[in-house]
């Protein structure tokens, strides 16, 4: 028997599509603090026009005399092919055994809610499951672009470097845990603003946020200048940590300072499964808060004819129908590129003694 049902349209390419997009992303850190927001594009690749802009002083000239020329900014261009990944997975039909079978039939003679709704609890199961596959993956993704090696899943093969393909070089900034005579937190803190500042060419900035790994969050609160400085906080409280982003962070100088101990897990060939840290241990990344252009998701048009020359979206999903009726194959599929394209911008903190 043919699943026929498969062409209602709630399960067309559009509306699985939206229905696997719609799940809530669980590793949204970088998302709720407005960095790489999402932008679809109608190609396969992406064209970064790099402009550094220039602010001049204006001369004085007498009354009548020609006009001097605006220096135009210089201009250069990096193209960069979207990455793909795909995935499968199966509702077959022993997975449905036991349900409201499809041959009953309402009034209308069609397929009954009840199965309908049986089917649709299933693939909202998959779905899931499968959501969170491509969620954790762009996440691990975009940490990597901070720190400048985008990794493919085994954690070893590098498929870009953001300072390679933009042409620059990463900045680190010492924070000098060991030398407890000076503020070097503060001292560090106005290093990096200071070359973050110079180095805007154009770009907003509103403020500066450590992301830290356990260990750099722990001396940063354990040091002695840190101490120091809240001693006398004029609220009362020593300890000047909030929670309102639902993670552990506090504000020092200009800057904010959260700790995340974020992981992703890979598969090896062995069969053994591996780690990966988003922030190196003993370090932390530095990235300016407010920017517009420095950091962007973009997502390319899956390899559907639904989809082609459309703006891209970040899931694709579609369902096709298994030889001899045994069941239905769900296809997925993303075409992402995270970037940071004014990789200068980011830092690395660390400590030398």
């Amino acid at each position: 028997m043919q699943l026929d049902f498969l062409r209602d349209p709630r399960y067309s390419v559009r509306n699985v599509s939206d229905a696997i997009m719609k799940i809530p992303n669980e590793y949204s850190l970088l998302s709720q603090l407005g960095l790489f927001p999402e932008k679809g594009i109608r190609t396969t690749y992406v064209e970064v026009e790099i402009k550094e802009g220039f602010l001049n002083l204006i001369t004085t000239t007498e009354r009548g005399a020609p006009a001097p020329e605006k220096k135009r900014s210089t201009r250069s261009t990096r193209v960069m092919k979207t990455l793909f990944m795909q995935q499968n997975d199966t509702i077959k039909a022993s997975d449905l055994q036991n349900l409201p079978a499809f041959g009953t039939l309402d009034s209308a003679g069609n397929a009954g809610e009840a199965f309908f709704e049986a089917f649709d609890n299933e693939l909202a199961e998959r779905f899931e499951e499968l959501q969170r596959g491509y969620r954790q993956t762009h996440e691990y993704m975009r940490w990597g672009a901070l720190r400048g090696d985008v990794y493919d899943a085994d954690g070893t093969r590098v498929l870009y470097n953001c300072y390679t393909e933009m042409g620059e070089s990463q900045q680190s900034i010492d924070f000098k845990f060991g030398t407890t005579t000076s503020d070097g937190i503060l001292a560090a803190s106005k290093t990096g603003r200071r070359y973050m500042e110079k180095s805007l060419m154009g770009e907003p900035m509103t403020r500066q946020l450590a992301l830290c790994s356990a260990e750099f969050f722990d001396k940063v609160t354990t040091h002695p200048s840190y101490a120091k400085f809240y001693e006398n906080n004029p609220v009362g409280k020593p300890n000047p940590f909030l929670d309102d982003l639902g993670v552990t962070y506090f504000q020092h100088g200009t800057w904010t300072y959260i700790e995340h101990n974020g992981e992703a897990s890979y598969l090896n060939a062995d069969g053994t499964t591996s780690t990966r840290r988003f922030i190196p241990e003993n370090e932390a990344i530095i990235v300016p808060l407010g920017t517009k252009q420095t950091f962007r998701s973009y997502f390319a048009p899956g390899e559907m004819l639904d989809a082609v020359n459309m703006p891209g979206q970040s899931m694709y999903a579609s369902l096709k129908e298994l030889d001899h009726g045994a069941g239905v194959e769900i296809h997925t599929e993303s075409a992402p590129l995270f970037l940071v394209q004014k990789p200068r911008l980011v830092l690395r903190g660390y400590s030398s003694n």
